[in-house]
């Protein structure tokens, strides 16, 4: 909602609450692990995510080292990132449409892998 749409309202007298969650234009968190992680290749490690898809986000994908690996359908979650071979690793979660397409909403981190 633009200041011209609320001038309208505010003209005509209404009073409109909207919950600051529909304001948002989408965003995602990796909450874990940090950016720049070194992680043991023996240790289970799991990339813990927070999605807000946003207006025109339906779900979201998770890349490792810009290949899709897997589709989190769920807002809020984790993965397990057993197998990652060693060596330096982007991982991106990217908030898609409903026909798979990015849109510019996501996070990426760089992990290292021993």
């Amino acid at each position: 909602m633009n200041k011209e749409h609320l001038a309208a309202i505010a003209t005509l007298g209404f009073l409109l609450v909207i919950p600051s969650t529909s304001l948002g234009q989408g965003k995602v968190l990796i909450s874990s692990p940090a950016d720049g992680t070194t992680l043991d290749a023996l240790d289970e490690s799991k990339l813990v995510y927070a999605i807000d898809p946003g207006p025109n986000g339906d779900h979201a994908h998770l890349y490792i080292d810009n290949k899709e690996v897997a589709i989190l359908r769920k807002l809020k979650g984790s993965y397990s990132l057993n197998g990652l071979s060693s060596g330096k690793r982007s991982l991106c979660v990217k908030v898609v449409n409903k026909a798979h397409v990015p849109i510019g909403i996501g996070q990426c981190i760089q992990v290292t892998v021993e």
